[in-house]
């Protein structure tokens, strides 16, 4: 997920986009993996996006909602990532209501930045983001293979929407011609 409200840099979105885009890639190509290998990954996704939060904090635009709103993702990036490493031999159906709250939150986030016209792509990357978390709090029996492919088609699609929206991120619109100003 991303901060909020205020549009990230590109080189986050980029960073984040691989990411992404390289751990769905491994889990779509090796769906057989194990229990534990997908919890530590989801688990490194959440400390390095909880992380993310918590310097965003400190170097975005400051205002006291979207600080309050940083910490709120953060903590639950951390609690989320804490109950991965702590219970490494949660069943895949506790995985996937974990990872699809863990999900529509994060989605709802990014839709609300997108709202603020900030970014198109947040918004795909937000509703991708709330159906990947339904989908996986509907259907948690869906199995452990079946959770690392979904989990992988969804990081895979998420990380291209984020290194597009990093290769087109909108400039700063011109004020016109200068014959427009009234210099």
């Amino acid at each position: 997920m991303l901060n909020f409200l205020k549009p990230p840099s590109r080189g986050h979105l980029a960073f984040l986009g691989i990411l992404a885009a390289a751990l769905g890639v491994a889990a779509i190509v090796w769906p057989n993996i194990t229990v534990g290998v997908a919890v530590a990954l989801f688990a490194i996704y959440a400390f390095v996006n909880a992380i993310g939060q918590v310097v965003a904090m400190f170097t975005v635009e400051r205002s006291v909602g979207r600080d309050i709103l940083r910490l709120v993702m953060a903590l639950i990036d951390v609690a989320a990532g804490v109950v991965a490493v702590v219970y490494p031999g949660i069943t895949a159906e506790v995985l996937a209501i974990v990872v699809g709250i863990w999900a529509i939150f994060g989605g709802s986030v990014e839709l609300a930045g997108a709202w603020t016209g900030r970014s198109g792509w947040l918004a795909v990357g937000g509703l991708l983001t709330v159906a990947v978390g339904i989908v996986l709090i509907v259907w948690p029996s869906i199995g452990a293979i079946s959770l690392a492919l979904v989990f992988g088609i969804y990081l895979l699609a998420y990380g291209i929407t984020l290194l597009v929206s990093a290769a087109t991120g909108r400039r700063r619109p011109s004020r016109g011609p200068a014959s427009c100003r009234g210099s």
